[in-house]
Order: structure tokens, then C-alpha cells, then sequence
């Protein structure tokens, strides 16, 4: 999982981008990308995108500072402690059907 806040000229694509690189260290070949969620907060001050990114094949990640750790895992068997926000998401129902439905029609 990468997430981060996008730099106010950027788009939500590029926000996406740009954090991939700096919490992966390059950019893997990305199949597909799906966006999963739009959070906004009840000023409209933050937003708050998720998306789900498809790889091919599995790949070692060039960790920075940020991390502990990696792991590759199946949906819900998520590695914890989990970030509160990320936490959400994956509890939610719908998100957890259009995840199953996602892997479904990609494997």
C-alpha cells in the first residue's frame, strides 16, 4: 500500500505517481490501476484517493525510512498494525466487495 497527500498542483494521477516512486523506490509496470475510493472530509479541505494498482508479478520493494517492512498478502489477511484511514477503508463492506470483485476479474 502507498498513500500520501498530492502537492497542490497535482493531480490525484500524478499524486499517485510521484508516491509510488518515493515509497517504492521506482515504478513498477502497472497493468492496470482502479481507482477504489474518493474520502472527503466535511470541510472539503482533504481528499483523500485510493486505488487499487495491478502488477503482473510480485516485486521487492527499495524501502526508505517509512518503512518497517513489506509483504504481499491476500484481502483480509492485512499485515498489523494497519494506518487508521487504510483500516477503514478495508473494513468497509462495499470496499471489501468491489476488492473481491476486482480480484476476480483479474486472476
Amino acid at each position: 500500500m502507498v498513500g500520501g497527500s498530492t502537492h497542490e498542483t497535482e493531480t490525484p494521477w500524478q499524486g499517485l505517481q510521484r508516491e509510488i516512486v518515493e515509497e517504492i523506490g521506482f515504478q513498477p509496470t502497472i497493468s492496470k490501476t482502479i481507482p477504489l475510493e474518493l474520502f472527503v472530509s466535511k470541510d472539503t479541505r482533504f481528499k483523500f484517493h485510493t486505488f487499487v494498482c495491478v502488477v503482473d508479478t510480485e516485486f521487492v520493494p527499495k524501502l526508505n525510512i517509512e518503512h518497517n517492512g513489506y509483504a504481499w498478502v491476500s484481502v483480509n489477511a492485512w499485515p498489523l498494525p494497519l494506518h487508521e484511514g487504510v483500516k477503514k477503508t478495508l473494513q468497509n463492506k462495499q470496499i471489501e466487495t468491489k476488492l473481491q470483485t476486482i480480484l476476480d476479474l483479474i486472476v
